[in-house]
């Protein structure tokens, strides 16, 4: 499984790291949306885990285009998950209407993470994270 994180703060990039050192998913790192929509071209991925607010381009834009690219080329759908520090509705809303999967609010726990993560795998997949690694070997 292939994993793109795009995230602008370098200690939480070294987190979300270890925290999915031991799951066997391969993560590539961006550090804001432009480097997420240029990774994305080039590379495919059973998934996006997103901060929403980051300098150049926001997650919220780098997922619009995201959705873009997959509309305009027909390719396949890649969940995005996002994570903000922010709680709150109106901030879920903005992820779904960006064409997110999924919410996760910082600070959270590697089983938090690998749980949303999960999630957003099932809602377009119907397959969970365990399914797609045990796929793997």
């Amino acid at each position: 499984m292939r994993l793109l994180c795009v995230e602008d703060n370098s200690t939480l990039r070294k987190m979300i790291d270890l925290m999915l050192a031991s799951t066997g998913i391969d993560v590539d790192f961006a550090q804001n949306g432009q480097e997420a929509v240029e990774a994305y071209q080039v590379n495919e991925y059973d998934a996006v885990v997103m901060d929403m607010e980051m300098p150049v381009m926001s997650g919220l834009r780098a997922a619009r285009e995201i959705r873009q690219m997959e509309d305009g080329f027909h390719l396949d759908y890649t969940p995005i998950l996002f994570l903000t520090g922010h709680e709150g509705e109106s901030f879920v809303d903005q992820g779904f209407e960006a064409g997110g999967d999924g919410h996760l609010t910082k600070p959270f726990t590697s089983e938090a993470l690998i749980g949303a993560i999960d999630t957003v795998l099932k809602t377009r997949h119907h397959d969970g994270l365990g399914q797609m690694l045990r796929a793997m070997r």
